[in-house]
């Protein structure tokens, strides 16, 4: 019989942004509309009656109070900060003229939208830049978790677009601290504008086993990546090379797949031609060439 002890899988830090907190024995409950990571394992919150923030938290990393009170009856430095920094936050977002009706349609579709406002794309859009660029607690992404019923919503599409044009170090951070991980495959259409940020974030969902997230963005990478640039190639095909290594996937041979119908649709060149001007390093050229001979790709 094997002896030892199996490691469990780590769990992605959590977003308490929108969740529920009932009294203890009452059906009161109060609603997280600010939170601030202090570091992996504690968060500071307020806890909001509708508008009104009303209790202070600290919450361990498995959503446990290590410490509450409430803000009628005490404050500290931690409090008073988390308050002055939301108060910051809601006068800036004033100036972006998003009404009640607004938000009710960012939570649809766009074909379901009553758009009332043409420019109501354009205001939420330039929220979540805002947003991105201070790493500010996101009402919009709050308000989807909590009312959010359509994984198109015009909140969800609009960020789309808005990680396309943002700082991508910044966005990798937002997203991760709102736990919006389905969008983080977004940031590969910009991999080569940050060339260090792509092996950033493999290794950080690597580490809690998120083998698809990876995938994903390493296709997004390879599906826009300027085909003679050589070094970001190499790290795309190695990383992906890595996953199969660990996960027994075939991650190496998507990724091949989508560059070689590139390079057959864009270059008019062989893939093997391509392959041979591009990739220089030994044991990635091997690794392809055992990719190959088990299955025909492309």
């Amino acid at each position: 019989m094997m002896k030892g002890k199996v490691t469990p899988v780590k769990r992605l830090p959590p977003s308490f942004l929108g969740k529920k907190v009932f009294m203890d024995g009452s059906q009161m409950n109060y609603v997280v509309r600010y939170e601030e990571h202090i570091n992996k394992k504690k968060t500071n919150v307020l806890l909001f009656d509708q508008d009104t923030p009303v209790i202070f938290a600290v919450l361990s990393d498995d959503g446990k109070f290590l410490d509450s009170f409430y803000l009628s009856n005490k404050t500290n430095e931690a409090s008073t900060n988390a308050l002055n920094r939301h108060k910051e936050i809601i006068q800036r977002k004033k100036q972006h003229r998003v009404t009640q009706d607004d938000l009710r349609d960012a939570l649809k579709p766009k074909e379901d939208a009553k758009m009332k406002n043409e420019n109501v794309m354009k205001h939420l859009y330039d929220e979540h830049l805002e947003d991105i660029k201070h790493q500010w607690p996101s009402r919009l992404l709050t308000l989807q978790r909590t009312d959010g019923k359509h994984n198109n919503s015009l909140i969800l599409e609009t960020l789309k677009d808005a990680l396309h044009k943002a700082n991508a170090n910044k966005s990798f951070s937002f997203l991760i601290s709102h736990r919006q991980d389905a969008l983080v495959p977004e940031l590969g259409f910009q991999m080569e504008k940050y060339p260090n940020l792509l092996e950033h974030i493999c290794q950080y969902y690597l580490e809690f086993n998120e083998t698809a997230t990876v995938q994903r963005l390493l296709l997004n990478t390879a599906e826009s990546v300027s085909l003679d640039h050589s070094p970001l190639i190499e790290n795309i095909l190695h990383l992906a090379q890595r996953i199969d290594h660990i996960h027994y996937s075939n991650v190496l041979k998507s990724v091949l797949s989508t560059l070689f119908k590139r390079v057959k649709h864009d270059m008019n060149e062989s893939p093997k031609a391509w392959l041979n001007d591009t990739v220089h390093d030994k044991a990635i050229r091997h690794s392809i060439v055992m990719a190959l001979k088990n299955k025909k790709t492309g």
